[in-house]
């Protein structure tokens, strides 16, 4: 199943690397931390901010200062024992405790926020919001349910909370990978109790059964919540066919305590002959519209092994499409048989597809006992990568502008790419999955090993003139002519009628100007009307108008019919003398709004007197012509003054 295509602007080239920020962008605000840094949370309805680290909480405002801190290790510990850890335990050491969940808890526990490590064999607590040094809930004796993160810190946790109408209680699904130390058995994905005597257990909830752990080591990358679904991203070796790794994504219905709605599809992601099947980061993107868009960082990977190389791609799945490949392997499944296995029974569990009555998909949508599941396709969603990079991406967000979607990446080595410029963050420190945009999309956190960096998204305000606005090319960005200066689109008070705001990444976007001056030069002597030719200016309100400027003279009223704009020159007294030894004045013609230059343009006043022994139309008799000659003055551009003569 190939994915239609998806707009989203991208560059066509990428800025080199930066040796630091540009000195012509705003100081971004930072926070610098002594523990490596795991994970990274905004909870949008304060704008404060959430570090999971090793050993350490972190709690900052939006500006990045610190509020609060809490400790979580290290403990004695040992991958090997079960909690919790007393003298029979000789193999217990003093060992780092590393973040591999955070979340915000469910809105009706209001301030609590879920905090799940690697020591005693992954169990989770419960801390305040407002002060993460404050423990709401710890078990002191968990039992093997209650195990949730890996306890080894190279193998991957994800999780996400859910509340939903058709959920007696907000439920926490996680997945997370194999790890050959500590107690076997538990699943790779699962659902979680967050209230109750039986808080974090997966008793009497789903989960995903598996008849062989260590064959299904399943590398998440992302937990995602959409409508009435749970999402998961991962990659894994594929037990069919060259058993080569493939990404994947599976879906659950938000209220299947059983898991009989579990489908995964696998994605492929390729240009020519160039495979990326590793995913690496994913951004799950809404649109005003509801159409959601799930973006995944893909790397090519290096042979048969889940090791990633320097080639990476972003590519672009609409959600609509994945739904639809999941549906399609469930109708195969429950009404074909499979149809020669393009959708089979995965898992080593005890079912097998088969012949369902006709619309079961429509009667069960999220399946039932009589269901076969867990269902897996073998037709891959495939798609072209909207863009390549030879740089290890890590990390992907996207927000919108002007009705247009931009993807921000961030790569191994410490740059944030905005898809049409790179800034570097932390030099050679890569930037964490976790790359989070403000509620109001105005700023983006990024977090490196061990520093988390508040910066624009965009810098619009640096740019002072139109041409160096446009020339951007910034997504971003827009000049907004009638208050002259570079904005985003929300900030130029008119940008919805034509002309009002210039989009810098617009392909042959062009500044107002002035196409034509009649006529482009005139004697000080003369006041004349001079006509403009403008294209491309912007309609004014009801008793608004523009005015001409002649250099630093008060504005003189403009008419405007068309593109035609009609100015009055000034009178001769208020022309501005020339330079000694010249015979013209350049003065600068400025088309204004409210004190603001919408187009400029230069126009010359000549001073014949300025001719030296010469008198303007002063008649003047040679002894060999007794005819009076008349001369008269005139100015043609890139010349000196001409004497044109008239026989009289």
């Amino acid at each position: 199943m190939r994915v239609t295509a998806v707009a989203v602007l991208l560059a066509s080239w990428w800025l080199p690397w930066l040796p630091a920020l540009p000195s012509s962008l705003p100081a971004a605000s930072s926070f610098q931390s002594e523990s490596a840094l795991n994970h990274l949370l905004l909870d949008p309805a304060t704008g404060h901010l959430y570090v999971g680290a090793v050993d350490r909480l972190f709690h900052l405002s939006g500006d990045l200062e610190l509020l609060s801190r809490g400790v979580t290790g290290p403990r004695m510990d040992s991958p090997d024992c079960l909690p919790p850890i007393n003298r029979e335990c000789q193999q217990a050491t003093e060992t780092n405790n590393h973040n591999k969940l955070l979340l915000l808890g469910a809105p009706r526990e209001e301030g609590s926020l879920i905090v799940c490590g690697t020591v005693f064999q992954g169990i989770c607590e419960k801390r305040s919001l407002g002060n993460v040094s404050v423990v709401l809930y710890r078990t002191e004796n968990p039992v093997d349910t209650q195990y949730v993160a890996a306890n080894d810190p190279r193998v991957t946790t994800v999780g996400v909370v859910v509340v939903a109408e058709e959920l007696e209680e907000p439920l926490l699904f996680v997945g997370r990978g194999y790890t050959s130390k500590g107690p076997g058995g538990v699943p790779p994905i699962t659902t979680r109790h967050l209230g109750g005597h039986n808080i974090f257990t997966h008793e009497e909830l789903g989960k995903l059964v598996v008849g062989s752990y260590s064959e299904y080591n399943n590398n998440f990358v992302a937990a995602l919540r959409a409508g009435g679904h749970v999402y998961f991203v991962f990659f894994r070796r594929d037990r069919r066919a060259k058993r080569e790794y493939r990404t994947y994504v599976s879906r659950l219905c938000v209220g299947d305590r059983s898991f009989y709605s579990y489908v995964e599809v696998p994605l492929r992601c390729a240009a020519g002959e160039k495979v990326y099947n590793l995913a690496q980061a994913t951004f799950l993107s809404t649109a005003e519209d509801g159409e959601a868009t799930l973006y995944v960082v893909m790397a090519a990977g290096t042979a048969s092994t889940p090791a990633p190389t320097r080639d990476t791609a972003l590519c672009v799945f609409p959600l609509a499409e994945l739904d639809g490949a999941i549906v399609r392997a469930q109708e195969l499944c429950y009404e074909e048989e499979g149809r020669s296995e393009e959708a089979y029974i995965e898992y080593e569990v005890n079912s097998q597809c088969t012949r369902l009555l006709p619309d079961s998909v429509r009667s069960y949508p999220c399946g039932y006992e009589h269901t076969p599941s867990p269902i897996a396709s073998s037709v891959p969603v495939e798609t072209t990568p909207a863009v390549t990079m030879e740089t290890q991406l890590s990390a992907v967000a996207a927000t919108t502008e002007a009705g247009h979607t931009i993807v921000l990446l961030g790569d191994s080595q410490g740059q944030l790419h905005k898809v049409y410029s790179s800034e570097t963050v932390q030099p050679g420190s890569p930037v964490s999955a976790d790359l989070l945009l403000d509620d109001v999309r105005e700023h983006v956190y990024v977090m490196t090993a061990f520093t988390v960096s508040k910066l624009p998204v965009s810098s619009c305000g640096r740019h002072t003139g139109c041409g160096s606005c446009l020339a951007a090319r910034d997504p971003h960005c827009g000049w907004c002519v009638l208050q002259g200066s570079c904005t985003r689109k929300a900030e130029c008070e008119r940008f919805e009628q034509a002309n009002h705001w210039l989009w810098s990444y617009r392909q042959g976007e062009e500044c107002v100007a002035v196409q034509r001056v009649s006529p482009a030069n005139r004697s000080r002597d003369e006041p004349t009307e001079v006509s403009l030719t403008v294209q491309r200016l912007p309609c004014l309100g009801a008793g608004e108008s523009f005015s001409c400027m002649f250099g630093t003279l008060p504005g003189q009223p403009a008419v405007v019919t068309g593109t035609e704009v009609t100015c009055q020159s000034p009178p001769p007294e208020q022309v501005p003398p020339s330079d000694p030894g010249k015979d013209h004045v350049v003065v600068s013609l400025s088309l204004k709004f409210n004190g603001v230059a919408v187009a400029a343009t230069e126009f010359i006043f000549y001073d014949c007197s300025a001719v030296s022994g010469l008198s303007v139309r002063a008649p003047i008799t040679t002894p060999s012509q007794s005819l009076n000659t008349q001369y008269q003055c005139t100015y043609r551009e890139g010349l000196r003054i001409a004497l044109t003569a008239t026989l009289m």
